[in-house]
């Protein structure tokens, strides 16, 4: 890449983001990549294509692709309550009964439950660890309300970074393995992705060992204490990868969504794209759009990104960025990148 294209790319994005990098599936199935800034600027350490980012809510997408796997394996039924499958704790209503909220109301965020105030937010690496169970009873400042469904499923849409949570111990209890190893063997590893891992304390601390992470920076270009925050909620928030990997993982979705995929059914992917009933912009895991578009936003403390993929042509197109520019994707440039695709040149 030329210095000429990564300045017009950093140009754009000016005063927003510390470190950018993008990726490109055309429609003869090429991959095109483009970067620029900084992953860590303090250390004068520049973005290149390997540079791993926090995928932040795109981490959703891929919970959606693992409850799916264990769907196929025989191990759950997204339509039967997510309590018939929870072992060490039950989700329960308001008044304490447990709820029979379905697994697929939980993926598409309208299960009724509602996150804390300012939850999933500020836990440094250094902090005390916070386990699963004490963020879905709400008993630290990183969550600190009781995940309950606290209205009647199906008639909301409530995005819940909560509800997640609840999906994370589910796939734990029916696999009986951590979270983020089910992510790796059923897809991560299978498909070649050496950058791609759920932030598990231990993976973070591994991988930053192996590759380059990038620094995390606030809205004022600071870094945050420790670089990377802690991020037990993994299924919701947890997920770490480069835009080249996140593609692979797109483009597989995609040839599954037409039956072509050796890792996920043809079924499973279109059950991910098939909207809710009264919402029909969002699916499980994702949303969607009007052109055939599966849709996938982050936005963290230590980065924002989106991901889009159209399912009729496969063209996909990948934005991470190590930055909380402080306004969501639509004010920021991200979603304009996504849609004009302007790193090609």
């Amino acid at each position: 890449m030329n210095d000429t294209k990564r300045l017009s790319l950093m140009e754009y994005t000016k005063d927003r983001f510390t470190g950018i990098s993008c990726a490109y599936l055309d429609l003869d199935g090429r991959i095109t990549t483009e970067y620029a800034g900084f992953a860590d600027k303090e250390n004068n350490i520049l973005v290149d294509e390997d540079t791993v980012f926090p995928a932040c809510s795109i981490s959703k997408y891929v919970t959606a692709l693992c409850v799916m796997k264990a769907c196929e394996q025989g191990l759950i039924n997204i339509d039967l309550p997510v309590n018939k499958y929870l072992s060490r704790w039950k989700l329960r209503t308001s008044d304490e009964n447990e709820s029979n909220v379905s697994i697929r109301s939980v993926l598409y965020h309208m299960a009724g439950i509602n996150d804390g105030e300012d939850a999933f937010y500020g836990l440094r690496r250094y902090d005390p660890v916070v386990s699963l169970t004490d963020i879905l009873e709400g008993k630290t400042s990183y969550n600190d309300r009781p995940v309950r469904v606290e209205k009647a499923p199906g008639t909301e849409f409530e995005y819940s970074d909560a509800g997640y949570c609840v999906l994370q111990m589910l796939i734990e209890d029916v696999t009986q393995k951590p979270f983020e190893d089910f992510g790796k063997e059923s897809f991560f590893a299978p498909l070649g992705l050496n950058h791609t891992f759920f932030a598990s304390l231990n993976n973070l601390a591994y991988y930053e060992q192996k590759y380059v992470l990038a620094t995390g920076y606030d809205e004022n270009s600071v870094p945050i204490p420790g670089k990377y925050p802690q991020i037990p909620d993994l299924a919701a928030s947890g997920l770490w990868s480069t835009p080249k990997e996140l593609l692979i993982i797109a483009r597989e979705f995609f040839n599954a969504y037409n039956g072509n995929s050796s890792l996920l059914k043809e079924g499973s992917a279109r059950e991910i794209a098939k909207p809710a009933d009264k919402f029909s912009w969002v699916g499980l895991g994702v949303f969607l759009d009007e052109e055939n578009g599966i849709i996938s936003r982050g936005w963290g403390e230590n980065g924002q990104s989106m991901l889009k993929i159209n399912c009729i042509t496969g063209e996909t197109v990948v934005v991470m960025t190590n930055q909380n520019p402080g306004v969501d994707q639509t004010e920021s440039g991200i979603e304009a990148l996504i849609c004009r695709k302007i790193w090609r040149g």
